[in-house]
């Protein structure tokens, strides 16, 4: 595929109903997407399972799409960094891993571990947290508080909690009996929840005032009925006795850089947020990896960089620029930067600092960009749905792919005017649970996502995909044009210069069979009169 000026316009979130769950996407609500996609080359791409490596049935998310995308689909991941940690002995010598122990057999005091669940069974994550229980169990340690985390990476499906307490009961306590369930909390306690809500589960976890329930199942069950979610339950206590206390032990099993940053503000500085409350001072606290803003927490591994990324295989003569949300370009640019802070003179970024009418900012922002035409390669995040801002109902879906079409139509009007390259994919697709009148409903976009090639020298007929295909490949190919050498399992066979090339090849195909047939007519002619 020859080099062009490129638009890559990620509508994150979006993918096609698979599944018949509820029939969100149609003909109407994005009648542009329809048009352009039954005149140039389209095709889904798997999203979900082992195709990218994941379990069966488990789909990507915005920090597996990202990160994917940026490392060409050899990412580095920190469940990878663990696994090799453990393979190696390291994990279990590492010193702020037994430091972490050793504090509480110091103090005679009790040891705490914050784990995530998601709807994913990622059996190396519990493969990781049962070594470290070996390694205390092993040390002398009688008891582990673990305390756990609905949410993370989750479908956030109504009643998938239940099931992802149950997974760790039998992965973890079946195994390990000395494992207690502490507390159980939604995301955003320990994600991106207000600091009131957050202070007020610390809490309850050092002081037993709040909810406390041994009935897990009647509990989330409760609470799903008032319209929570796994990611927005509020925490509760599951037996008094399993509080924090003065010089107790905590280490923290991040896989996300941001996640406990809020709580662990609160468990540093409690007076700060209690001052004229007892709570314990002096908690203390470690991590598998940094937490984002609090650098004094002491931490085992550190991230290993990914030898490839994105931005690093684009040609420093090509100027790109990298759009999206205020709130999501750091995460966006961090992963195709190969999580370094510095970039190329080569690369700009342009924050949005727009959410709720995103899709018209994006649009007019776009245009004028494609317009300047002094990009090479343009990169936008316009996401189908954002949670902070977009009331949880299958009617704003429907409205956001409405609006989405028309920044769609905008974006392709002005790209065909320029002579642009216009990619319209998804990293991820959703699966969410949306309310419709007085019930919810699973919108469940999650298993494939669209990848449409807008090219005025490539017509739909011109383009052969190969018959399987995954999100990975939108980089590979994007890297492709642009004269990386990568191996592409998307493109199978182009015909370059479009139809007029394709024609002259008809003839030649006709031409040939022609001229053997005069050839054998001429031969027998001179045969059948003894001339030869």
């Amino acid at each position: 595929m020859n080099e062009k000026k490129t638009v890559l316009f990620l509508m994150n979130g979006f993918g096609i109903e698979t599944k018949k769950s509820f029939e969100v996407y149609s003909k109407e609500n994005m009648p542009t997407f329809e048009k352009l996609i039954a005149n140039y080359p389209f095709k889904l791409l798997y999203a979900s399972g082992e195709m990218i490596g994941n379990n069966r049935g488990e789909s990507s998310n915005f920090r597996d799409g990202y990160y994917n995308f940026a490392t060409f689909g050899n990412p580095n991941t920190k469940d990878n960094i663990l696994r090799k940690k453990i393979a190696s002995n390291e994990f279990v010598k590492n010193p702020i891993v037994n430091e972490s122990i050793d504090i509480a057999l110091k103090n005679n005091s009790r040891l705490h571990v914050i784990f995530a669940l998601g709807n994913r069974v990622n059996k190396e994550i519990y493969d990781q947290l049962n070594t470290y229980i070996e390694l205390a169990k092993s040390k002398g340690i009688k008891e582990v508080y673990a305390h756990l985390v609905l949410g993370y990476s989750s479908v956030r499906d109504l009643k998938i909690g239940t099931k992802c307490i149950n997974e760790f009961k039998n992965r973890v306590i079946r195994y390990y009996p000395i494992v207690k369930i502490a507390s159980i909390c939604g995301n955003k306690y320990m994600h991106d929840g207000n600091h009131d809500d957050i202070s007020n589960f610390y809490r309850m976890m050092v002081s037993g005032v709040g909810e406390i329930w041994t009935d897990y199942d009647g509990t989330l069950k409760k609470k799903y009925e008032r319209g929570m979610t796994d990611d927005t339950v509020n925490g509760f206590l599951t037996i008094k006795d399993n509080l924090l206390h003065e010089n107790d032990s905590i280490l923290m099993f991040n896989y996300a850089n941001n996640i406990g940053t809020k709580f662990f503000t609160t468990v540093l500085d409690p007076k700060k947020f209690f001052p004229t409350s007892k709570v314990p001072e002096n908690i203390n606290v470690r991590a598998l990896f940094t937490i984002t803003g609090l650098p004094d927490i002491p931490f085992a591994f550190k991230e290993e960089l990914p030898e490839v990324y994105f931005l690093n295989k684009i040609p420093e003569t090509k100027k790109i620029l990298v759009m999206g949300s205020k709130e999501r370009i750091p995460y966006i640019t961090s992963c195709l930067n190969g999580e370094r802070k510095q970039f190329k003179d080569n690369v700009s970024v342009w924050p949005i600092d727009i959410t709720k009418n995103r899709f018209s900012a994006i649009s007019q922002y776009l245009a004028a960009y494609i317009n300047k035409d002094i990009y090479d390669l343009i990169i936008v995040d316009c996401q189908l749905y954002e949670p902070s801002v977009d009331e949880r109902t299958i009617e704003q879906i429907k409205n956001n792919m409405k609006e989405l079409d028309k920044c769609i139509n905008i974006t392709y009007t002005q790209s065909m005017e320029k002579n642009y390259r216009l990619m319209i994919t998804s990293l991820y697709g959703i699966s969410y649970t949306f309310k419709l009148t007085q019930t919810m409903e699973l919108v469940d976009l999650s298993e494939k996502t669209p990848f449409l090639l807008i090219d005025k020298e490539i017509r739909k007929v011109d383009m052969v995909f190969k018959n399987t295909g995954t999100y990975l490949d939108i980089s590979r190919l994007i890297g492709f044009s642009f004269g990386y050498l990568i191996n592409n399992n998307l493109v199978a066979l182009e015909v370059p210069g479009g139809s007029k090339k394709k024609g002259i090849n008809k003839k030649i195909l006709l031409i040939v069979p022609v001229l053997l047939l005069l050839i054998f007519v001429i031969y027998y002619f001179l045969y059948m009169n003894g001339i030869i």
